[in-house]
Parts: C-alpha cells; sequence; structure tokens
C-alpha cells in the first residue's frame, strides 16, 4: 500500500513538473513572438513614413498593480507584458490611420469613416499619455473539455459586435467624444494571439482573452463590467470556463477586488491629467 502511494505520489509530481515546463514554454513563444511583431510593425512605420515619429506621442509604460496571490508569477507577467504591447501596437495604427487614412477594411471591420483633420485631434492625444499610468484589465475564456472552434467564435464575436480588425484580432468598439475607439479586444491564448479570418472554419484554440487597456474612451469602471458582462456571455456561448488572468475561477471576490483597483486607478489617471 505504501508503494502504491508512493508510486501515485512520484507520478502527480511528474504531471505537474511536465505541465508546469509546458505552460512556461508556452508563453515565453508568446511572448517572443508578440515583440517580433512589435518591432516589425516599428520597422515598417519608419522606413515607409519617417516623418510619423515626430507626431507620435511619448508613452509612458504601465504601472502595474502587484497581487499579493500572484508574487512572483513570472508567466502571467510575460502574459500581461505581450497583452500590452499587442494593444499598443493596435492603438498606435488605429492613430496612424488618423493622419494617413483608413486601412483596408474586412468583413469584420469598422465600416466608419474617420476625421483626418488636423483640427480635431483623437481624445488619445488631447490627454497628457506620458504622465498618466496605464493598467491592463484581463479576463480569459477557457474550453471545458475540447477545444473552441472557429465557427463558434465566429458566431459568438457577431453577438457580442466584436469586430475583426487591427493586428487580426477582434475588438469591442464605443464611441467617444466623436470617435469610434476601441474599448476591450480579443485575442487567441495561442501565439500569436491572432485569428486567420479567411480560415476560421479550420481553427480552434483552447481558449481566449479578453482586455483592456486603462485609461480609455469610457470611465474604467464601465469598461470592466461592459468588458465582463461580453466575458460572461461569451463564456455562455462556447460552454467556457469564465477565468480572471491567474486562470484562476473568477469569483465574485475577485471582480470586487479588479473594480477596487480599477477605481484606484482612474483616480490616480484623474489626478495625473489635472497636474
Amino acid at each position: 500500500m505504501d508503494a502504491d502511494i508512493l508510486r501515485l505520489v512520484l507520478f502527480l509530481a511528474g504531471v505537474g513538473l511536465i505541465l508546469g515546463i509546458y505552460f512556461w514554454d508556452r508563453h515565453k513563444r508568446i511572448n517572443v513572438r508578440v515583440n517580433a511583431i512589435h518591432k516589425a510593425e516599428r520597422e515598417r512605420r519608419q522606413s515607409a513614413q519617417p516623418e510619423r515619429s515626430k507626431k507620435r506621442e511619448v508613452r509612458q509604460e504601465p504601472v502595474w498593480d502587484t497581487d499579493a496571490d500572484a508574487d512572483g508569477d513570472e508567466e502571467q507577467d510575460d502574459l500581461s507584458e505581450s497583452l500590452r504591447e499587442l494593444g499598443e501596437i493596435v492603438e498606435q495604427k488605429i492613430a496612424d490611420n488618423y493622419v494617413s487614412g483608413p486601412l483596408e477594411q474586412t468583413a469584420f471591420e469598422f465600416s466608419h469613416t474617420r476625421s483626418t483633420t488636423s483640427k480635431s485631434a483623437t481624445p488619445r492625444e488631447q490627454r497628457p499619455a506620458a504622465r498618466i499610468p496605464q493598467k491592463i484589465v484581463q479576463l480569459n475564456i477557457m474550453a471545458r473539455n475540447e477545444a473552441i472552434g472557429g465557427d463558434a467564435l465566429m458566431r459568438a464575436a457577431r453577438d457580442l459586435q466584436l469586430e475583426f480588425g487591427e493586428m487580426q484580432i477582434f475588438h469591442h468598439y464605443a464611441e467617444h467624444a466623436g470617435q469610434h475607439e476601441p474599448l476591450f479586444s480579443m485575442a487567441s491564448l495561442v501565439e500569436p494571439g491572432t485569428f486567420p479570418l479567411d480560415a476560421m472554419a479550420e481553427f480552434s484554440t483552447p481558449g481566449v482573452t479578453l482586455f483592456a487597456q486603462l485609461p480609455g474612451p469610457l470611465e474604467g469602471v464601465e469598461t470592466f463590467d461592459r468588458m465582463l458582462a461580453s466575458a460572461r456571455r461569451l463564456a455562455a456561448l462556447l460552454d467556457a470556463e469564465l477565468l480572471d488572468h491567474t486562470r484562476s475561477v473568477l469569483s465574485r471576490q475577485t471582480i470586487e477586488h479588479m473594480r477596487e483597483e480599477i477605481s484606484e486607478h482612474s483616480r490616480l489617471a484623474k489626478i495625473a491629467r489635472n497636474s
């Protein structure tokens, strides 16, 4: 009996080690690919139109809140950093559109006309962004058993008014100050986080992540509440689990804690704007 218990313990320890190595390697590769995308985009813009660099904002690196339960969790830090960089790329490409005109649209991309007049600066340009602390809010939707299919994702995206656009991921837009801005986005949890729009019938993923970069077009708590409602609906449509950024079950206590953190971030952002 003792030998059986020992074998069971060794087996479970081995499984845990293998899973740990797998997830660490996967997120490491996600970070590398997203960084490569970011670098390629930057080099392309610099070679195509060097003068644009004079018009871009000087952005401050986000100030991250540390969760006591996630101290030392480098895997989650890497994933959050990847999402932050992906969000910045999306935001920069949208800012470029105000200067050079809209990019070619796809079936799920927004179809409105952006203002390109120099007199009406975007809300992002009007904010003293270099002094405002930034924050990534993230919710994960994971398949319960089998992977989530591309066709099911497309149907859910339509239901939730998620539009395929910048960086080949989905975005939920909000109207703010006469502009059509991303409120939050949806990316795949499989590197590099993108969706093949022309081959969604063959696409599958173990899960997706909804993420928002604050401050955004709406107040932080309102943004979170809208994203949370969409995440709950998405989980129901896909028969999937709704998890927090650590991939733990999203409890009421966690939701309230996230709201408190977002409220505090909004307070600090307001102070930064007025200083």
